[in-house]
């Protein structure tokens, strides 16, 4: 499913409006620091007329001049940096300022697609913006065991543990994750959890709910009119650091739906590319709904989490 020319170049003015916003917050700490500290702008003046020096003598032929004037450049280099200390500011305040310092608010490195633009794209294309809001709610450091008894709170700090060691070995092991059980334990909160990690960590990830998923897939599959649209639609479910597929078992399942689980699960276990399907459903329930191969196939693959606790949410709504 590729963008379009007006999506592309949308995604291109953000990118040119970071660098100008960004150029602007520089341009402030420059004058914060020019206002305070005189002797700064001072040094970067005489640096300046130093360069123009430099540019004249070498056209003049004199070779030295280079040497020497590094020389004193580096020593007014040091002062600034002392300056800067003295006064209190960070080292870097007077550093270029980047959203992404990979590819410097460009969108690519080296003439390929930094994980910044990848990850635009794929929220462009899939609507994961709503996610994103979700994620600012729903993450680690927001998430709390008060709710919890005291049976309930070993088993969610091992549980919890489990979710950030496949955070912080994701690079490094490939694993799969299904989080599985009653409604309201907190299996879409642990994947939430997750995402927000990966994302911030610079990995590509797809966020669907099965509905949406099977959805977007029913629509490209019989849309005849678009097959290259359907192959780079499905390349990205296939190869995206991390898939998230959450609540299956909600949509109406058939033998498309049960074939397309079968083919994303297997696909994304050959490229070894890491998924986390959350469900109500109990393991059998899985079986009878899709096929014994997807349920074999999981099972072989996927690292089971099932939460064994009340409904949080009743909790909460009774508090």
């Amino acid at each position: 499913m590729a963008l379009t020319k007006a999506q592309y170049n949308e995604i291109m003015r953000k990118y040119e409006q970071n660098r100008i916003d960004n150029r602007h917050l520089l341009d402030e700490h420059i004058s914060e620091v020019y206002d305070l500290v005189p002797e700064y702008k001072a040094i970067d003046d005489s640096i300046s007329e130093l360069a123009i020096s430099l540019g004249k003598k070498r056209i003049l032929g004199d070779k030295s001049a280079l040497d020497s004037l590094s020389e004193q450049i580096e020593e007014k280099t040091k002062k600034k940096q002392s300056l800067l200390k003295e006064f209190g500011f960070p080292d870097d305040y007077l550093d270029p300022i980047y959203t992404c310092k990979a590819c410097k608010d460009t969108g690519y490195v080296d003439g390929k697609q930094c994980t910044c633009l990848k990850q635009t794209i794929l929220r462009t294309l899939y609507a994961q913006s709503n996610i994103e809001d979700v994620l600012l709610r729903e993450n680690f450091s927001t998430l709390t065991y008060d709710y919890y008894n005291d049976s309930e709170i070993e088993q969610m700090k091992s549980i919890v543990g489990q979710c950030k060691d496949f955070v912080c070995n994701f690079d490094n092991e490939y694993k799969n994750l299904l989080i599985y059980g009653r409604p309201g334990v907190g299996k879409t909160f642990l994947t939430n959890c997750i995402a927000k990690e990966l994302l911030e960590s610079g990995h590509s990830v797809i966020y669907f709910t099965s509905f949406q998923m099977f959805d977007t897939l029913s629509k490209y599959t019989f849309s005849y009119d678009s097959p290259e649209e359907i192959m780079e639609m499905r390349e990205d479910i296939f190869s995206c650091d991390l898939l998230i597929i959450d609540d299956l078992g909600t949509e109406n399942t058939n033998s498309f739906v049960a074939s397309q689980l079968f083919l994303v699960i297997n696909e994304r276990d050959i490229r070894r590319k890491s998924t986390i399907i959350s469900m109500n459903l109990s393991l059998s329930e899985m079986s009878e709904r899709y096929s014994e191969r997807s349920l074999s196939r999981i099972i072989g693959k996927y690292d089971a989490i099932k939460p064994d606790i009340q409904d949080i949410r009743l909790k909460m709504k009774r508090l």
